[in-house]
């Protein structure tokens, strides 16, 4: 675990909020110098604290209606490396999450698509045809409230 202190933990609350601030109105919110600043981000970039800067999208915006969640179970006794085998997921522009998880599935996949006749298609042309799935089941998103949260940051 990486120390960090009062001052790395407002300016990580504050840049989660908006990623857009400038140094300037960083340092103003945080109580720092803007060159300091830029060194703890910098030294919070290095250390892995902040694995990247992102654009977030608006889904509905583009087109891609239907969020969902799909539970994969494998067969571990015909797919010998079960990590591997999703690795071929994780190339899709669809799949925008995946979780490996106890309980009765192996997998938990988010997928982002246009309609459900989409979400049909990416499961029977690209799920159902892997070989070692034991087990598919889907939940289809009916609102969504809350995405990509800001993590808690306690220093």
């Amino acid at each position: 675990m990486i120390n960090i202190d009062r001052f790395d933990s407002r300016i990580l609350q504050a840049l989660q909020r908006d990623g857009r601030l400038t140094l300037g109105a960083l340092a103003e919110a945080v109580s720092l110098s803007p060159s300091q600043c830029s060194r703890r981000i910098a030294r919070l970039e290095k250390e892995g604290i902040i694995e990247g800067h992102a654009l977030r999208l608006n889904p509905e915006a583009l087109g891609l209606k239907v969020t969902a969640f799909i539970f994969l179970s494998v067969d571990k006794g015909r797919m010998a490396a079960p990590r591997e085998a999703v690795a071929e997921l994780l190339a899709r522009d669809e799949v925008i999450d995946c979780h490996t998880v106890t309980g009765s599935h192996d997998f938990i996949l988010r997928v982002v698509v246009a309609d459900l006749a989409e979400l049909s298609r990416f499961l029977s042309t690209t799920i159902s045809p892997m070989a070692g799935i034991r087990d598919i089941a889907t939940q289809v998103a009916m609102d969504t409230l809350k995405v990509n949260g800001p993590l808690k940051v306690v220093p």
